[in-house]
């Protein structure tokens, strides 16, 4: 699947897109460890099918998801 990078999230990658395999969201939090390990230090969220995701879920592969930095709104 691809997962979309916004912001510093994206700069620490070095890419705006990542091609990931996970069945969920406890697989694909992981996987994005692994592959950017600065997120440990960082806050963000994972958004499934523009929807904030908190808990497990199994991915289908076909879902859009995007890993979001903190942002503030005015």
């Amino acid at each position: 699947m691809e997962v979309l990078l916004f912001g510093s999230i994206a700069e620490k990658a070095g890419a705006s897109i990542l091609r990931v395999e996970a069945g969920s969201m406890e697989q694909l939090r992981t996987e994005l460890l692994m592959r950017i390990p600065e997120l440990k230090e960082m806050r963000y969220a994972i958004a499934v099918d523009k929807q904030v995701v908190h808990a497990d879920r199994e991915l289908k592969g076909t879902e859009e998801i995007a890993v979001l930095p903190p942002f503030a709104g005015g």
